[in-house]
């Protein structure tokens, strides 16, 4: 009988959601990295947006552009030297994490100015792909894409 009552309070705390669960906490780590990646953004703060990206990320801009490589610390301080900036508002993100490995989507919307005076405005939709590396979760792919007529 003592054997059964040994395993009687962890069952009931499992039962009732008490012990946390681990892959919750990594996705609330995924999402917090989401929010600090943009805001990061949104406040100029690159080397800080540069800590959650690899290397090697590529990826497809809200400008449209052609599928960019890599990361460039110095070209992006750069275009916000030059009037890059972004003004935006993250909603309906959904998160699903596999491992080490986490995919995210959810819509953007706002404004962001780029350098030479062209201004988007509007909603997109936002994807990406992270790795957990040094107990950091990076961004190993991205997309952005125009919302058509908005939601």
């Amino acid at each position: 009988m003592r054997g059964k009552r040994r395993w009687l309070l962890p069952s009931l705390l499992i039962a009732a959601g008490a012990l946390p669960n681990p892959a919750e906490a990594q996705e609330t780590e995924v999402r917090q990295a989401v929010v600090s990646t943009l805001a990061a953004w949104s406040d100029g703060d690159f080397q800080a947006f540069a800590e959650f990206y690899h290397p090697d990320v590529r990826g497809f801009f809200l400008d449209g552009s052609v599928l960019a490589q890599g990361f460039h610390t110095e070209a992006l301080a750069a275009a916000h030297e030059q009037g890059l900036r972004a003004d935006m508002t993250l909603r309906d993100l959904s998160v699903d994490v596999y491992g080490t490995t986490a995919v995210s989507a959810g819509y953007l919307d706002g404004s962001i100015a780029l350098p030479g005076g062209m201004s988007l405005s509007g909603s997109w939709r936002y994807t990406e792909t992270r790795v957990q590396e040094g107990g950091v979760w990076r961004v190993v792919q991205y997309h952005f894409s125009q919302l058509a007529g908005g939601f």
